[in-house]
This record gives C-alpha cells, sequence and structure tokens, in this order.
C-alpha cells in the first residue's frame, strides 16, 4: 500500500494584515496590556484548549499552573467564538489573565468560528494571518492557517508565529504544510503550536499503520525538529515527549525557537480539561 496519495497545494500564499481580512474570518484583537517591565527571562507557552467550551475554566488551569501563571505569551490552539457568547472565547481567556489577544478564526463552525490565538502581556504588533497549503483529505479536509504576531522586547523585537497543523499527514506533507510558516520570517521567531506530529505512516489520509515495522524511521516529531534545526531553530521540547491525553505517548505540540537562548523547557502536565497538556519554554533576554 501506499500513503503518499494525497493532493497537496503548494501555491504560495502571502502574509495578510488582520486588518485587511473581512467576515466571517475577521480577526479580533484585543487593547493594549498594562505596560511591564522587560523581564530577563521570557516565558512562552503552547495549549491546545480542545475548543475552550469553559473559557473561565481554561484561565483557571492556567493561572494555577505552577509554570503557566507566569508565561509572558501563550500560543491557543482549537478556540472558537459564538456570537451568543459573551465575548469570544480567546477574549474572555485573555481578559480573565490580564493579557491581550489576537484571535485568527481557520473556519466557519456553526454560527461561529474556530480558530487559534496569541495571549500576550506585551502589545501585539504587525498581526498577520497566512493560509496554509491545503491537503485534499476524505475525511474532514480542513483549511489551516499560521497567525504571526510581534511583540518589542526593550531594543529587541521577537516574532509570533502560531500554527494547528493537519492530523492525518505523511511527515513529507506535514513539513509541506508547515514549511510556509516557517520560512518567510526575521530572524528572530518563535514558531509553535500543535504539529500534530503523528508517530505513524498514514495511508491516504485515513488509516494509521501502527505496527513496529511502520513506525520505525517514522518519528514525525523527530523528523520535524530535524527539519527545523536545519532551518536554524531550537528544538527544546524533546522528540519523545507525551503532549496528548492518550494509551500512546506523542508529541504532537511543540515550541521552536530561533535567535535566543533557551534557559528551559518541559511539558506541563497539570492542565486538565482538554486532550492535550500545554508545553512552556523560557528564553534569555539577556
Amino acid at each position: 500500500m501506499t500513503a503518499g496519495c494525497v493532493s497537496i497545494d503548494d501555491a504560495p500564499a502571502p502574509w495578510v494584515a488582520a486588518d485587511q481580512i473581512a467576515a466571517p474570518l475577521a480577526p479580533e484583537l484585543g487593547a493594549e496590556p498594562p505596560p511591564i517591565a522587560v523581564p530577563g527571562r521570557l516565558r512562552i507557552a503552547s495549549w491546545n484548549v480542545e475548543r475552550g467550551a469553559d473559557p473561565e475554566g481554561v484561565a483557571h488551569e492556567i493561572a494555577t499552573s505552577p509554570v503557566l501563571a507566569s508565561a509572558d505569551v501563550i500560543f491557543v490552539q482549537e478556540i472558537e467564538a459564538y456570537p451568543d457568547e459573551p465575548g469570544s472565547r480567546a477574549s474572555r481567556v485573555a481578559t480573565a489573565l490580564g493579557m491581550t489577544w489576537f484571535y485568527a478564526p481557520a473556519r466557519v463552525e456553526g454560527d461561529g468560528t474556530h480558530g487559534d490565538a496569541i495571549l500576550s502581556r506585551f502589545p501585539l504588533t504587525v498581526p498577520e494571518v497566512k493560509q496554509l497549503p491545503f491537503v485534499e483529505q476524505p475525511v474532514n479536509a480542513r483549511h489551516r492557517i499560521a497567525q504571526r504576531a510581534v511583540i518589542e522586547l526593550g531594543a529587541r523585537t521577537l516574532t509570533l508565529v502560531n500554527v494547528h497543523l493537519d492530523t492525518r499527514l505523511t511527515v513529507v506533507d506535514r513539513i509541506r504544510q508547515l514549511d510556509p510558516a516557517v520560512s518567510d520570517n526575521p530572524h528572530d521567531v518563535v514558531v509553535g503550536g500543535d504539529l500534530n506530529t503523528l508517530p505513524w505512516i498514514w495511508v491516504d489520509t485515513s488509516v494509521p499503520l501502527l505496527s513496529t515495522e511502520a513506525i520505525v524511521g517514522q518519528d514525525q516529531a523527530q523528523v520535524v525538529d530535524d527539519y527545523l534545526r536545519a532551518q536554524g531553530f531550537a528544538t527544546p521540547i524533546v522528540h519523545d515527549a507525551d503532549t496528548h491525553e492518550s494509551v500512546f505517548d506523542m508529541r504532537l505540540d511543540a515550541l521552536c525557537p530561533r535567535g535566543l537562548p533557551v534557559l528551559d523547557a518541559a511539558v506541563d502536565y497539570t492542565v486538565s480539561g482538554s486532550d492535550h497538556y500545554a508545553v512552556w519554554i523560557d528564553l534569555d533576554l539577556r
């Protein structure tokens, strides 16, 4: 059997300014947060909140986590917004944490939207969205995006890129979908989110081959890490870390910086309310 029979649109898409994107996928930007001093250690986290149906609960998990409570930036995936709720879920999480936000819808979901968000204690400037290569799949084919913003850290700036990739991809197609979010950035950048680096070969994006023979040499997290390191990125969340609540150990989530030294990195297993755990890194700003 073959695992490569999928159609992927590799036509390059530009970064589009958030204010140029019309409804129903118009992004949402929060107000500028209260000013804070630039720390010597910058903590960035990422968490797929599995739709974030309880925003106040998500905020509580973050605020009571021993590590996430001090995060300066949080990448969020799989969060939604509906007109009958009191504000977008991203805005409610961010407001409860005293942060600003940039919510970027990726698709329409019912009478609302489903997308990703960047939460920050620093003002988010130059908010942009890029359509990632679309993969034609027999089940649940979905458009995927990358969102990008910039924070100022004293005399330097740091670009933030948040992504959520398709689930059922071969490792080659995963890199093809990720590459547009990685390749067109300033030197100092953090790329991360839910990369969905499952440790399996997929047949026609539908059936996983789970045998040992299929897995050998096909650990997607390790192959994607090799690709990112070739682009100058660090990959501090080790490839065999477990970031998903399942019977399999799978590192689906990652944070990969370039241009700033990594002081520490780990998975936060204390958070609950999602099928993912959070990942975090500390960067040296000194």
